[in-house]
């Protein structure tokens, strides 16, 4: 095997294969030691559905089961969202979809930008318009001009469009598909029980401009934990370069969604026995961020197209800009615009989050798609000022989805001397400063929920 290769689409080495655990020996002599094995006791003698016969307008998403490779190579048993059907022992098993928009004309693309004919920011990085005369070192930003990049489980629906999903059921246990908040007076929507080898059905109006969740509620939180969420994205195509009409504008914008897995969990579950999480409460040991830990996550993976992805998907990056969180929005020049990057905060899992940027702080804008006062704030039942403002970390609880502006600025405590010097790009640090990320598997912080971000040098 190269370095470049996934071990996932390679035969397994006897290492691997005993980092699976007693579900996956249980199975060895049966599937061989060349594709993860199959949780045996979730094995049933029914004929799972097909592929089914493609509506237009219509998503197929396919509940399925596999293993997916975590940062140290260990194999861990998950569920998923799919968007073809794969059984367990598939070694590319479909465990979540490839970004799909839904328009306003009816149409599901496949696309990993939105805007789908927005120009693509090479690696990630949107260029600028201009150096800006006034400030040395700093730039002219191009308004509605730059694509951004989702991650995986991304569904984007534009405002003015209806959602129409079709959910396929290929495990021996009842699943849900649930997205919160997506219908009248913010009510969730819901195929409601989909008895194994059924196909539920869901359709619904676009709901406002937001980030929602998509997941499985069933005996939560544990399927979603198994791996059954992801993430309803809705834009207005009129005003694809704002958080919400009248609301923060942005250069580009970027999904963060972080899990926890609780190996011990999934083993369970492979094994056909049901978690109780009260009687058991989580214990994660893996922290991803859109579906990558530690050195992946930093695109310092001897994988290219790891490291690729996670520069277009997760690592923050652009040029220094004046910025005034007064006038998001306010032209300074024709197709040029005061504003920063927003970064969409998303927390499916089962811990909290605590997230931190060295070198600028957070401007965050709205929580669970409400947009926070710009003055005479308040505090919330469980004691959090309810405010926008700077933030040097930003609580992410389960389920919370907050959208910050991170401003691209000049850092703060940068001297003249220093900044009209630097001939190099400036990175700086994400990590978590949550407990959890920083201790599990005894101390696997540097291979937990970190990211960067980078501040380019002047052009």
């Amino acid at each position: 095997m190269t370095p470049h290769e996934n071990p996932l689409n390679t035969a397994l080495d006897r290492a691997s294969v005993l980092k699976l655990g007693a579900a996956g020996a249980a199975v060895l002599s049966s599937v061989g030691l060349n594709r993860p094995p199959a949780p045996a006791a979730r094995r049933v003698s029914r004929t799972v559905p097909a592929a089914l016969v493609p509506q237009p307008g219509v998503l197929d998403l396919y509940v399925n089961e596999g293993y997916q490779k975590m940062v140290d190579d260990s194999l861990v048993y998950q569920r998923g969202f799919g968007d073809r059907p794969t059984i367990p022992v598939d070694r590319n098993a479909a465990l979540r979809i490839q970004p799909r928009v839904f328009t306003r004309d009816g149409q599901v693309l496949t696309s990993r930008i939105y805007p789908v004919n927005a120009i693509r920011p090479n690696g990630g990085t949107p260029l600028p318009l201009s150096p800006d005369p006034a400030n040395p070192g700093q730039h002219f930003i191009r308004r509605n001009y730059w694509a951004s990049f989702l991650p995986n489980r991304t569904i984007v629906a534009e405002t003015g469009s209806t959602v129409r999903l079709r959910v396929v059921n290929r495990l021996a246990d009842v699943h849900e598909l649930l997205v919160g908040g997506a219908g009248p007076g913010a009510s969730d929507v819901t195929t409601g029980p989909i008895e194994p080898g059924g196909v539920g059905e869901l359709e619904f109006p676009a709901p406002p401009p937001g980030t929602y969740i998509y997941h499985d509620p069933t005996n939560a939180p544990v399927q979603r934990a198994i791996g059954l969420f992801g993430t309803l994205l809705v834009m207005d195509p009129d005003d694809a370069w704002k958080v919400a009409p009248d609301q923060a504008s942005f250069e580009r914008q970027w999904l963060w969604v972080c899990h926890a897995i609780d190996p011990g969990w999934a083993e369970s579950e492979a094994a056909g026995v049901t978690v109780d999480p009260v009687a058991r409460p989580p214990v994660p040991r893996y922290f991803l961020l859109n579906d990558r830990s530690g050195f992946e996550a930093l695109a310092h993976s001897p994988n290219r197209s790891i490291n690729l992805a996670a520069h277009e998907e997760s690592l923050v990056s652009g040029y220094a800009r004046q910025i005034d969180v007064r006038q998001f929005g306010e032209d300074i020049d024709a197709g040029t615009v005061r504003a920063g990057q927003m970064v969409r905060l998303v927390n499916p899992g089962l811990v909290f989050h605590q997230i931190h940027f060295h070198g600028n702080h957070l401007w965050t804008v709205r929580r669970n798609n409400v947009e926070w006062p710009r003055e005479y704030g308040w505090i919330d039942d469980d004691g959090h000022v309810v405010l926008q403002q700077w933030e040097d970390v930003v609580e992410l609880e389960p389920m919370d989805r907050k959208d910050c502006m991170i401003p691209m600025k000049r850092p703060p405590d940068t001297t003249d001397q220093t900044w009209y010097g630097r001939t190099e790009d400036w990175g700086y640090p994400m990590h978590c400063h949550a407990e959890p990320s920083q201790t599990a598997a005894g101390g696997m912080y540097p291979g937990g929920l970190v990211a960067h971000w980078q501040l380019k040098a002047s052009l």
